[in-house]
């Protein structure tokens, strides 16, 4: 049985070390555990609870900049290549921390996801 803060099973958890998958399909991966962050954090800032703090406002800054920035990369080509997508996330994967109930854990839920989907 799982409480109402545990998330269910994703489809996207199923890659794993012993699957083989192209630069491309971990593209994806990646890009749709970022799009998933990106939604969550949007509807963070527009939470009537939201608070325009300074902390506040450089966590939803960071995230948005680091997500433009995955955004314009090109797709991978060979593994390699897939460090730039991790590099670029990675201030996201720094700022998330499970710290607090509601939106913010939803946003530490889906960060933790795309942390798995980097690998």
């Amino acid at each position: 049985m799982r409480d109402a803060d545990t998330p269910p099973q994703d489809p996207a958890d199923r890659f794993n070390a012993r699957t083989q998958v192209t630069p491309l399909q971990q593209s994806a991966v990646i890009r749709s555990a970022a799009a998933e962050v990106a939604q969550r954090v949007q509807e963070w800032r527009n939470f009537p609870g939201w608070q325009d703090t300074p902390t506040n406002a450089y966590r939803h800054q960071a995230t948005v900049l680091a997500l433009a920035a995955l955004d314009a990369l090109p797709e991978p080509a060979i593994d390699q290549e897939l460090g730039g997508l991790v590099d670029a996330v990675r201030p996201v994967l720094a700022e998330w921390r499970p710290t607090r109930p509601g939106p913010e854990q939803q946003i530490f839920i889906t960060v933790e996801r795309l942390h798995k989907a980097c690998g």
